[in-house]
């Protein structure tokens, strides 16, 4: 089995590349993004099963959202996006499209966050995340990835996380030195002098953006380049400089391909006699 994080921008084929070309079949898409439908590309593949998140970000009312984010208050009603999320995930061995897929895809971390976020900033009354927060942020993400790649390990499954892509800096060796400093709260800061590195990271607030990839056996990125006018999607597999790569499979250091696992795997595709995608 794999686990596999696919980042990139939007458009870049994330999702098409996971869905399409999973090497282990069926596919169980979890769909937070809630666009899997509208993709008139992907919605009749015949051994695609789908777990759509219906809630939204907040409960309120937009006129009474305005007015806790202004006065920074807390919201009047719990979301329940997240708690949505996390009991599914908890069963997901109970759940009979899951159990059948050779593929999880996760789709889309980005997404997920968002509802996190709001989940958290409920719980304390604010209407952006404390510095104490951060700690238990980084935690949180650090355990949900760990339990889905624990279920994807225990049942035998491919797992498929997709991240969209964020710019950030980190210390380099032109980096002349680090000023420690306290922030208002008396809370430790770090101020780094000179020139930083550019890095592509996982569009994850905190440190878990940069650190996503230590988690999955293969962390390829996807990009379009337009020649003569025309898109061509790509997929990256080994490092580029930037983006913190790998690939588990023997690929002789061809390091871009077609956006198809089962090219890059050197494996064919087994196809399940699925009539029609199923949606839960």
């Amino acid at each position: 089995m794999a686990t596999i994080a696919l980042m990139g921008p939007p458009g870049s084929g994330k999702t098409t590349m996971a869905v399409k070309t999973a090497v282990r079949r069926p596919v169980h898409l979890i769909d937070i993004d809630r666009k899997f439908r509208a993709q008139a590309n992907l919605r009749d593949l015949r051994d695609v099963t789908v777990w759509e998140l219906r809630e939204t970000l907040s409960e309120d009312s937009l006129a009474s959202r305005i007015k806790a984010l202004a006065a920074s208050e807390k919201g009047v009603r719990p979301p329940k996006g997240y708690t949505t999320i996390a009991n599914y995930i908890e069963g997901l061995e109970k759940d009979s499209d899951a159990q059948a897929a050779g593929t999880i895809v996760f789709d889309s971390t980005t997404q997920f966050q968002l509802h996190m976020r709001e989940h958290m900033q409920f719980l304390e009354g604010k209407t952006k995340l404390t510095w104490d927060s951060w700690a238990a942020w980084g935690q949180l993400w650090r355990e949900f990835t760990v339990i889905m790649i624990d279920y994807a390990i225990a049942q035998d499954k491919d797992l498929i996380f997709i991240f969209h892509e964020r710019v950030s800096e980190v210390p380099g060796d032109k980096t002349d030195k680090v000023v420690l400093s306290r922030g208002e709260k008396g809370s430790l800061q770090r101020d780094y002098v000179g020139t930083m590195n550019v890095k592509i990271a996982g569009a994850i607030e905190g440190a878990f953006g940069l650190q996503f990839g230590t988690f999955f056996t293969d962390v390829y990125a996807l990009y379009v380049e337009i020649i003569n006018g025309v898109p061509q999607w790509r997929c990256r597999v080994l490092p580029d400089g930037k983006r913190d790569l790998r690939c588990s499979f023997d690929v002789s250091n061809h390091a871009i391909w077609t956006p198809d696992l089962s090219q890059i795997w050197g494996k064919k595709i087994r196809y399940a006699p699925w009539e029609s995608t199923k949606e839960k």
